[in-house]
């Protein structure tokens, strides 16, 4: 009777264990069409299609696109849809273009975003070419200094728009996966998780003068719009062109 009940026990036991298995996969994988479903829909609300010229599959499936996607829907809640751009393509000096992740313009300036959609320890200083995302110490990569990177991003953006530097606040943004405790940086950096990122922007623009008149605002707006949607041709050399510069 013993071994029965002994038998009978540890089956129920591996029921429940079962139950409580499926159950948890259930839950996890409604929690992800769920998500996806959100993404789907904010990507055709958002604007972000048409503004990217990406299409919705290769926005939610490719890391990086989908870093920059979730960084223009939370900075769209605050500067609205009208005021921000995505993959926009500039003149530069070392390349013919650069690409700028994500713009917004408001009456206190224009807001120059870098997305890094990376978790993992970030390792990096100011001064140097690289940084580095680790895991663990088998598994590194190392990507070009992202504060460069935008520096040359807002002097296009200064140079296209006709700004004053101090117009322009550039904005590093790194996925709340990331984390900074390797990273060397004086508060003026301006690099952020994205938590941080959005907390830094509605502080700024409730500190901040404002800068830009209605007029000169709608004058970045227009110009933005025209260095927008560029053309696959204009993307790939673009992405070819930086490839051998940083290779």
């Amino acid at each position: 009777m013993k071994k029965k009940k002994k038998k009978n026990n540890d089956f129920a036991a591996a029921l429940v264990n079962l139950m409580f298995a499926i159950t948890r996969i259930l839950v996890i994988l409604l929690m992800r069409i769920t998500l996806l479903i959100y993404d789907v829909i904010t990507f055709i609300t958002s604007g972000y299609g048409k503004k990217s010229g990406n299409h919705v599959i290769k926005t939610l499936f490719d890391r990086g696109f989908y870093g920059e996607f979730q960084l223009y829907r939370k900075v769209i809640r605050v500067f609205g849809k009208a005021s921000v751009f995505t993959n926009v393509y500039l003149d530069s000096q070392k390349t013919e273009t650069t690409e700028v992740d994500v713009i917004a313009i408001s009456d206190k300036g224009v807001y120059v975003f870098e997305m890094k959609n990376y978790g993992g320890y970030i390792y990096g200083s100011e001064k140097d070419t690289h940084w580095t995302q680790a895991f663990h110490k088998r598994s590194k990569f190392r990507f070009y200094n992202p504060l460069r990177q935008n520096y040359a991003h807002t002097k296009a953006v200064e140079a296209y728009l006709n700004l004053e530097p101090k117009a322009i606040y550039p904005v590093i943004v790194f996925s709340n996966r990331s984390i900074f405790s390797k990273l060397n940086l004086s508060d003026r950096s301006h690099v952020y998780r994205f938590k941080e990122a959005m907390r830094y922007i509605r502080t700024n623009e409730k500190s901040q003068p404002v800068l830009l008149t209605h007029d000169q605002k709608e004058i970045c707006l227009k110009l933005l719009i025209e260095k927008s949607h560029m053309s696959d041709e204009v993307k790939t050399k673009h992405i070819e062109q930086i490839q051998a510069l940083h290779g």
